[in-house]
């Protein structure tokens, strides 16, 4: 599956990964809160993780480089 949040969105939004991921995790405990689920609540999951990757990527190569 795609990132339900376009490059070109998150340039708009002008967050970091940190800031997106922390908007994701609000959206999906709103929708836990809710019992709700379909393909989209499923899309955020992934994109979490990938976000979760994507930080812990960047904070590995910044104590390298470090």
């Amino acid at each position: 599956m795609d990132s339900i949040i376009g490059m070109h969105e998150q340039m708009e939004f002008g967050s970091t990964p940190e800031g997106q991921l922390a908007r994701y995790r609000a959206c999906l405990k709103a929708f836990e809160q809710m019992q709700y689920t379909d393909n989209y609540v499923l899309q955020i999951k992934e994109d979490i993780k990938k976000l979760e990757l994507l930080i812990a990527s960047n904070s590995e190569s910044a104590t390298v480089d470090s």
